[in-house]
């Protein structure tokens, strides 16, 4: 349990970092557990249309048809590491997401990233097309579990996960959770300051939708120091990473405010 690892104070962590030998904690860090690997992030609906084909043995993806030009969106946060020609799809991108999945749009007409830019979840990066080996303009989407992967993932379950259903409207609907809260009477401020306004309390655990985060206050309590704060649009509102069940102090796979 996340509780069970604050419960030692800053001083018995430094001690034990420094008898080990190992790097200090860098300012403004929790002293927390090693960072584990970052949760799936809250999706976002790749394009509106109609699901003409799905995953099998012969397809890597889902395909959704809808009119030329129709937009298509990134399902999540992440780096785009492909943005150019391809056989078969005439133009492609392909985004490699913080929790280490990639994303991959096919057929489109026009592109609207490049290589090595970030993007976020819902941002607008093309627009749906024909091109390639295609019989109407459509978008092909493929979901894989790495850079490495060299066969796509059910698109469908893997957007379940992140809180999107196919078919989908894009920015309609509530994003799904992709953190929990831990804690009692954790209190919600208006803005990542101790003074800020209390909007909500939180009487126990809670899973949240953060949409981002920022530096603000710092905040001791459970024997930690953190400066990083989440917003959680549900609560209107900001808590302290410290109340976010995570070992890492800046959460990994979601942007900054």
């Amino acid at each position: 349990m996340r509780a069970l690892k604050r419960t030692q104070s800053i001083g018995l962590l430094v001690a034990a970092v420094t008898a080990a030998g190992l790097v200090p904690l860098a300012a403004g860090q929790a002293a927390a557990a090693p960072a584990a690997k970052a949760a799936g992030y809250a999706g976002s609906c790749p394009a509106a249309g109609t699901v003409t084909q799905g995953w099998h043995s012969g397809h890597d993806g889902v395909d959704i048809a809808n009119s030329l030009g129709t937009p298509i969106y990134s399902t999540g946060p992440g780096t785009v590491i492909v943005s150019g020609t391809a056989s078969g799809y005439g133009q492609w991108i392909r985004i490699k997401h913080d929790d280490g999945t990639v994303t991959e749009y096919g057929h489109m007409y026009e592109r609207l990233v490049s290589v090595n830019q970030r993007v976020s979840s819902g941002q607008l990066i093309a627009r749906m097309g024909s091109e390639g080996q295609s019989t109407g303009p459509h978008l092909h989407f493929e979901a894989h579990s790495s850079t490495a992967s060299t066969r796509g993932m059910d698109p469908v379950p893997y957007l379940n996960e992140r809180g999107v259903g196919l078919p989908c409207t894009p920015g309609s609907g509530t994003p799904g959770t992709n953190f929990t809260t831990w804690g009692t009477s954790v209190r919600v401020r208006a803005d990542a300051r101790l003074n800020a306004t209390v909007v909500r309390t939180l009487t126990g655990p809670t899973a949240v939708y953060v949409q981002c985060q920022k530096r603000g206050d710092i905040v001791n309590a459970e024997g930690y120091s953190n400066d990083a704060w989440s917003y959680i649009p549900a609560l209107g509102g900001y808590i302290s990473n410290i109340y976010i069940d995570h070992p890492s102090a800046w959460l990994p796979g979601v942007s900054e405010c």
